[in-house]
């Protein structure tokens, strides 16, 4: 084998292995985005008062936690309306981290198809043989095929992370409306929160 094709040979596959390493961040990106199963914790806080919830699942998350956080804003905010707004605010910069990287496999995956395409070109034109062309393509279509999963994964670890961010929210913020029942029953006139309550995640899988 020439020089010219293992070098082209050497181009294809460390520009697959490359493309499939920066497409299995985003998975591993969402899997990071909070600081365990955060399904399990919300059906074990529902089996708390509802004034309980919040401050045990500040002592139940791991610090520096997006959960641990959510606890503790909310419990310190000073009214219904502020630990809406507080659990908004969460709630947004979660969503903004499910999405970070969305579109890294996709574009790997192109780049990975579109390489493989362009060395095989030039092994073509450098007479590198069949064997050079066959290993090249196949390293861009290995490349682009793991990247590709990627991004399955990535999309449905997305998924399941609104699905447990969802049930852990309605259930540690469930008694922010009871209160709010209980003062509209009363006539006490509690401030009307600007967006009921907190909104949830709401990209859907793709």
């Amino acid at each position: 084998m020439s020089a010219v094709a293992v070098l082209l040979s050497a181009l294809s596959i460390a520009s697959s292995a490359a493309c499939a390493a920066i497409s299995w961040k985003h998975p591993a990106q969402v899997a990071r985005a909070t600081g365990g199963d955060l399904m399990s914790l919300a059906r074990s806080l529902r089996a708390l008062p509802g004034e309980a919830r919040l401050a045990e699942l500040a002592r139940r998350s791991p610090p520096e936690s997006w959960e641990r956080r959510l606890a503790l804003e909310v419990m310190a905010a000073a009214d219904p309306r502020a630990k809406i707004a507080a659990a908004n605010e969460l709630l947004a910069e979660i969503e903004q981290r499910l999405d970070a990287g969305a579109g890294w496999p996709r574009a790997a995956a192109r780049l990975s198809a579109l390489a493989a395409l362009f060395l095989a070109t030039l092994s073509y034109l450098a007479q590198a043989g069949p064997s050079v062309i066959a290993l090249v393509l196949g390293a861009g279509g290995a490349g682009a095929i793991a990247s590709a999963a990627a991004g399955r994964a990535g999309r449905a670890a997305a998924a399941r992370g609104r699905e447990a961010i969802d049930a852990l929210v309605r259930v540690a913020l469930e008694p922010l409306d009871s209160a709010d029942n209980a003062d509209s029953a009363d006539g006490v006139g509690a401030p009307r929160r600007p967006s009921g309550s907190p909104r949830r995640s709401r990209r859907a899988p793709r």
